[in-house]
């Protein structure tokens, strides 16, 4: 018969044991930094870019306000014929079903 004597001390695999976990919790935590730093930089450019954002439709509002309070000629909407005459079409064939 084959037998393999293996003695390990308990203090000897409790250390390995402590040993190992301190690595992978140091590893770890270091991922999670490293997360995190990356998730408040993401976080603080999209708030920098809806800033913006918002700055410009103010700027557009703003013209849009001087716009018409400078235009005092009227506007006229242009209407083809194609399509009063599409229009009529369409209420035509809806009456007849």
């Amino acid at each position: 018969m084959l037998l393999i004597k293996l003695l390990i001390d308990v203090p000897i695999l409790a250390g390995i044991i402590l040993i190992a976990f301190a690595s992978g919790f140091l590893l770890r935590s270091t991922q999670l930094k490293k997360q995190k730093k990356k998730v408040l930089e993401l976080e603080k450019e999209m708030m920098s870019s809806h800033a913006e954002i918002l700055d410009l439709q103010k700027e557009r509002l703003e013209l849009e306000e001087k716009l018409k309070g400078s235009s005092k000629i009227p506007v006229i909407p242009i209407s083809t014929k194609e399509e009063k005459k599409s229009d009529k079409l369409q209420d035509k064939s809806a009456g007849k079903k």
